[in-house]
């Protein structure tokens, strides 16, 4: 029982999930950035950069959908 309880916990802890984002973030955006070269065939700088604006651009619209939906629910009463 102790090892069970112990890997539950260990599975539930937040740089568990932080890390595991942070993986399918790299898989994504660095599997775009191979995409983007060899279908433009421009340089692994631009296609560095074109990751890392696909990156923010998806942050950012993220933030902006929370913070939205955190001032309706205020608006709302909730």
């Amino acid at each position: 029982m102790q090892t069970r309880e112990w890997l539950a916990e260990w599975r539930s802890r937040r740089w568990v999930r932080w890390t595991a984002a942070v993986a399918v973030w790299l898989a994504a955006y660095g599997t775009a950035a191979v995409v983007w070269r060899t279908v433009t065939g421009r340089t692994w700088l631009d296609a560095l950069a074109f990751a890392v604006l696909v990156a923010v651009v998806n942050v950012v619209a993220q933030w902006v959908a929370n913070r939205a939906k955190r001032k309706a629910a205020a608006r709302d009463g909730q």
